[in-house]
């Protein structure tokens, strides 16, 4: 029902309802404008739209500091020297000797006749030292027929048994002075080897060092 002194469609002459419907209009407009500002400023704190600024370049090699100095150069490592030769010194009768201690030279020597054999020494030349000297012989014949022969010619003092290159031998004192070893090299052939008391310790090198031509 109408109320009483109010026709449809026309507003109240107080202006109540005029009032009510303009606060609601209002009310509307802010909420949305409210809305409207929300979604912008979302926007807007997103990044979007926003021109980034290009990323910084990696600093150039000059920024970093001088470049470590190159390395030195190499210097080649020597080739090392070549081992001297063996001595070659000749004793007698197709032997002779692949060492001997420093120093020594060839200063005597001969030969017992014809297929007896022969000897030779070595000493420091023209020094008065009488103890530094090697002397080497080989003797052949019914002396070194065999071991117990030849061992019993060689007349060497308080020997003991050693062996030279697989060759069974006796070392001992020499009656003319020093130290002297002797071996059967083979039957028929017998080798001594004399050294001075300053050269004891290099008497079973020199004598390991005896070697025979190829066929001997």
């Amino acid at each position: 029902m109408i109320p009483d002194g109010r026709v449809y469609g026309q507003e109240p002459a107080d202006g109540t309802a005029y009032a009510g419907g303009q606060g609601r209009r209002a009310a509307l407009a802010a909420l949305a404008f409210t809305a409207t500002a929300v979604a912008i400023y979302g926007l807007f704190a997103s990044g979007f739209g926003r021109v980034r600024p290009p990323e910084a370049e990696e600093p150039a090699a000059a920024a970093q500091g001088p470049p470590a100095p190159a390395p030195p150069p190499r210097t080649p490592t020597p080739e090392p020297a070549a081992p001297p030769a063996p001595t070659l010194a000749v004793i007698a009768d197709g032997f002779y000797l692949t060492y001997l201690p420093p120093g020594l030279k060839r200063t005597g020597g001969g030969t017992f006749g014809p297929g007896a054999g022969g000897w030779a020494r070595y000493a420091l030349a023209g020094s008065a030292q009488s103890g530094r000297y090697v002397v080497a012989r080989v003797d052949r014949g019914p002396v070194a027929a065999d071991w117990p022969s030849y061992r019993a010619h060689a007349a060497v003092l308080d020997a003991r048994e050693t062996v030279v290159r697989g060759r069974p031998a006796v070392v001992g004192r020499d009656p003319r002075g020093g130290r002297t070893i002797a071996w059967l090299e083979r039957r028929g052939t017998g080798v001594r080897v004399r050294a001075g008391e300053t050269l004891r310790k290099e008497l079973l090198a020199v004598a390991a060092s005896v070697k025979a031509r190829v066929g001997d």
